[in-house]
């Protein structure tokens, strides 16, 4: 199987205009081109994407593989402006994931105390969890990552910021919250919303109910949370300032022992000064409380591993 961009590109386009002609002039192209493309990509993939009707239909194929394709899309276009940033050699760049855990105003702040101490240093942002660290050190050339992560850290340095408590989440209005001691056998009563990035490889965590939802940030489970739809495991990180004064959510205490989510900057060998990486282990440092971190214990940067 070959898939090409343009056949991705032109069958998302005719998916969200709703027809070819339609799809043709968003894209610059001819009709013909278009169809052609859809037809290349049915024949790779050996199915229908959509009903031939007066006005195209997505299949059920079409439409569980179109989140794929806007999503491939976007990283896409993400590489197109990575590479034309990389071309002007005459600033440094840093290419920083940062973890949708941590609360954003306090990340805000500290973004802008980045752009004063580094004002010649372009930053490119991309919110990511550290499942997904390695796809992005890999294939999107990323060069440093902030992130909670227990997965090793392969072919990256290591720096450990912290640590940030783990506790059984729930709507103040849920009937957990009203229970005097919590035990694992009633979390098993209740659904489970559990944090685990579809592009990981390892298995969710934690998994303490059959009866679980799983979504691919923090920031939803702590919505969801926090409409009574189920209980979660977050960090105290997630539970800290704005976004948990305004959720309507309670932290309990969880009946098992559970290690504390790693907070870990990680770097790519060689591409992100030392001066750049002290400053963001000092500031997030400074900021540990305001960001529901423990202090992390006095060590040098693990030096980067490779896969065997």
């Amino acid at each position: 199987m070959s898939i090409k961009i343009d056949e991705i590109r032109s069958f998302a386009a005719v998916a969200e205009t709703g027809s070819f002609s339609s799809a043709a002039r968003r894209l610059g192209r001819a009709q013909s081109v278009l169809s052609m493309h859809v037809a290349g990509l049915e024949a790779d993939l050996g199915y229908a994407l959509f009903h031939r009707t007066p006005k195209p239909e997505l299949t059920a194929r079409g439409r569980e593989l179109l989140p794929s394709a806007l999503r491939l899309l976007a990283e896409a276009q993400r590489l197109e402006t990575r590479a034309a940033a990389l071309a002007d050699t005459a600033l440094p760049a840093l290419y920083l994931g940062i973890d949708p855990m941590l609360e954003a105003p306090v990340m805000i702040e500290i973004l802008q105390q980045f752009s004063k101490a580094f004002p010649s240093v372009r930053l490119q942002i991309e919110n990511i969890t550290g499942s997904e660290a390695q796809w992005f050190f890999r294939k999107s050339g990323m060069n440093a990552a902030l992130v909670f992560s227990s997965e090793p850290a392969l072919e990256t340095r290591e720096r450990i910021l912290g640590r940030s408590p783990v506790s059984v989440v729930v709507s103040k209005n849920h009937p957990l919250a009203s229970l005097t001691s919590l035990t694992t056998e009633a979390l098993r009563q209740h659904r489970q919303i559990i944090v685990h990035a579809r592009d990981s490889e390892s298995a969710p965590p934690n998994i303490i109910n059959p009866d679980h939802w799983e979504v691919d940030s923090g920031p939803w489970a702590l919505g969801l949370v926090a409409r009574g739809v189920g209980w979660a495991l977050l960090p105290k990180s997630l539970l800290t300032g704005r976004s948990a004064a305004n959720s309507g959510v309670t932290a309990l205490e969880p009946p098992f022992a559970i290690e504390p989510a790693r907070l870990t900057l990680r770097s790519k060998p060689g591409e992100v000064t030392e001066e750049i990486l002290l400053w963001w282990e000092k500031t997030v440092g400074k900021h540990k409380v305001r960001l529901g971190l423990a202090a992390a214990p006095k060590t040098t940067a693990a030096p980067a591993k490779s896969e065997t």
